[in-house]
């Protein structure tokens, strides 16, 4: 008799190699109440945060289909990058975790909304931010806090396929780690989301619960809004480009810069720019 093959058990691959978001299964959840909740609540957060930025292009990376506090910016020209799963919405460029179809050090802010809780390598999508930022610029990440209400309700929904509980949190004192090994000075950390997922009597009630509570270390957050800045010693201040800009999508459009006359290899083709000389001007 041969020996008997070992029994194997389908365990989610989150648990083993990150996750990967279909695009029905995202298209379903974004419609939702509760969804539609924590992007209205993280929208108003967000915009008082990047309503203190200055400078050219801000890049938003994140799950929100319609970012509309980006109008609230005050950097010239803010975009929207798109994740593989994202196919139904408009968005400047696609991305993946390890490859942003932009330059380096071209980006004044780069902010990600919980982009690293549902990407397969999220170490690699914080180096493809650091590597784009301009030396000074700014980093601003949304995630789920995994030692937190939502995370117990993550682990109730293990097996679950849906959004919100197929997501994989990363620790905020884990992504501190990461940024601080990439030359980043965490500016702050911010609890968030105290009530979400859970509802109280009405939406709006449960709205203002979370609001109110916004910040508070008494009560542990579902959530964090973390902001850090890209701090390069030793590195000589960059001047400012002139970028032509595509408009594609919402958001407007996305930054292509020349080097020594040839379009960067990382760019695709119909993300084109053009240098423009003082003599032009």
């Amino acid at each position: 008799m041969g020996r008997k093959r070992p029994v194997l058990f389908a365990f989610p691959m989150r648990s083993f190699m990150g996750i990967r978001v279909k695009s029905d299964v995202y298209d379903r959840w974004i419609k939702t109440v509760s969804a539609r909740r924590l992007l209205a609540l993280e929208a108003g957060w967000l915009r008082e945060v990047v309503s203190g930025f200055h400078g050219e292009n801000l890049a938003y990376v994140g799950v929100d289909d319609t970012p509309r506090f980006l109008k609230r910016s005050q950097l010239r020209h803010p975009f929207c990058l798109g994740l593989p799963w994202q196919k139904n919405h408009p968005c400047a460029a696609r991305v993946r975790d390890d490859a942003w179809p932009l330059p380096d050090n071209s980006i004044d802010v780069v902010v990600m909304q919980h982009s690293l809780d549902m990407s397969v390598r999220p170490h690699q999508m914080v180096r493809e931010a650091a590597r784009v930022l301009m030396p000074h610029g700014y980093i601003v990440v949304v995630g789920f806090s995994p030692v937190s209400l939502f995370g117990v309700l993550r682990r109730i929904n293990l097996f679950s396929t849906r959004l919100p509980w197929v997501v994989n949190c990363v620790d905020s004192h884990r992504l501190r780690d990461w940024l601080t090994l990439l030359d980043f000075r965490i500016e702050s950390v911010t609890p968030a989301l105290h009530l979400w997922p859970l509802r109280l009597i009405s939406e709006g009630s449960s709205r203002r619960v979370d609001r109110l509570l916004h910040g508070s270390g008494w009560v542990p957050g579902n959530g964090y809004i973390l902001v850090a800045r890209k701090t390069v010693a030793g590195v000589t201040p960059i001047s400012p480009q002139r970028w032509q800009f595509l408009p594609v999508g919402f958001g407007g459009a996305v930054p292509a810069a020349f080097s020594d006359g040839s379009v960067s290899s990382r760019i695709p083709y119909t993300l084109r720019s053009e240098k423009v000389t003082d003599n032009e001007s």
